[in-house]
């Protein structure tokens, strides 16, 4: 990476170098072969004759990337419209909202504007949110009105599988939106306001009492993360309050943190956690939830003024409504095409998707790095229907 340490003349010296030339010579000569063995394999497209609407739902990983490669790859004289609709008018990079729920970074950082995208001037955004997807009558309702398509993309994501508590609570918070991390931020700074005037112990532990539910690598970050903010960051400041009233829980109900990991590292992390003084509570659950406080394993009361939950996710409920085939957290099946049995021009990836990993039989887990794979695969069969060409796994 250029750092600015260089000079232009250094720069130059290095460009310049016979080896530099010379390897560049021969790049240059090797695309170019591979451009004429290509151009000489090659068969004229057979494009369909006639105006195709593609409809991408969501503008997370998966949708923001089927549109990355779908878009530029489309030639004018096709005739296709593609249109996003999200109730979000940005791409979020979630796996660091708990920097930003924790004060490391700003949301600004995690959140950039669809309508800044390069090929802006090639496709449609609506923000909307999604009422009912017809996939018979391929037709989407939205709060914005109904929208037709010829091919669609199912990206809306996923939402957290939380509890059903009093609808008076006010102490429990999620992490799935940019919404969620700066309630988060502003509840944890509000809750020190009001620890620093707080003369009873016992009430001042209860707000200082921060409780993160689910062990998995978001729980396992996050709680990490917002020791680090309390005791880096947020002591310097409320020198009223005694460090030693402060109390982090992880809860996890598995018997392991991070139940993916590897025996060792999750050993490992498990030391750590307990070294920076987090209290790790395996194989147990949060049974109820009440304002002030919450219950573990239906009997121990534990009093909280914060309970973060990121345990279990649960398909967005527009897709765990459709008519078709789905696993037991709403997620629909897929071919190895992407497609939905059943329904030709529908695809669904990321957490919308069921699809089973060939080697062992299991869902590919829900990640980041997972949808935007799975962008390419729906983005490429997207094209090869309208061309003409057979689709690919």
């Amino acid at each position: 990476m250029f750092t600015g340490s260089y000079s232009y003349s250094s720069i130059s010296r290095m460009i310049l170098r016979p080896a530099s030339l010379a390897n560049l010579l021969v790049a240059l000569l090797r695309e170019s072969l591979k451009g004429v063995s290509y151009r000489g394999a090659a068969s004229p497209d057979r494009l369909h004759v006639g105006g195709r609407k593609v409809l991408i739902l969501g503008s997370g990983f998966g949708g923001t990337y089927v549109l990355r490669h779908l878009v530029p790859e489309l030639n004018l004289n096709e005739n296709i419209e593609t249109t996003m609709v999200s109730d979000e008018n940005f791409f979020l990079f979630s796996p660091l909202l708990h920097e930003v729920a924790t004060g490391r970074i700003e949301s600004r950082h995690i959140a950039y504007p669809i309508r800044r995208l390069h090929w802006r001037d090639r496709f449609n955004f609506i923000q909307a949110s999604v009422e009912n997807i017809d996939l018979s009558g391929h037709k989407v309702m939205t709060t914005m009105g109904p929208l037709n398509f010829d091919y669609l993309v199912l990206a809306l994501g996923s939402v957290t599988d939380i509890p059903r508590s009093d609808p008076a609570v006010t102490n429990i918070f999620t992490l799935k939106t940019l919404h969620d991390s700066v309630l988060i931020r502003n509840h944890i700074i509000g809750v020190f306001e009001q620890a620093s005037i707080e003369r009873k112990p016992e009430q001042q532990r209860q707000l200082l009492t921060f409780t993160v539910c689910g062990a998995g690598y978001t729980g396992v970050q996050l709680v990490t993360e917002l020791r680090d903010f309390i005791y880096r960051t947020l002591l310097r400041f409320y020198r009223r309050i005694d460090p030693d009233n402060i109390r982090i829980i992880l809860v996890e109900a598995e018997p392991k943190i991070a139940a993916d990991l590897h025996m060792k590292l999750g050993a490992y992390v498990m030391k750590q956690l307990q070294h920076m003084g987090i209290e790790v509570r395996l194989k147990s659950r949060v049974t109820r939830v009440r304002e002030g406080h919450v219950e573990i394993n239906g009997g121990e009361i534990m009093p909280t003024s914060t309970l973060i939950w990121v345990a279990g996710l649960a398909a967005n409920p527009r897709i765990a409504e459709l008519d078709t085939e789905k696993d037991s957290i709403g997620r629909v099946l897929v071919n190895k095409y992407l497609e939905l049995p059943g329904f030709p021009g529908v695809y669904a990836l990321g957490d919308c998707a069921h699809f089973e990993d060939p080697m062992s039989g299991q869902p590919i887990p829900p990640r980041a790095h997972t949808a935007v794979r799975q962008a390419r695969v729906v983005a490429r069969n997207i094209l090869a229907e309208i061309r003409g060409k057979d689709k690919k796994p």
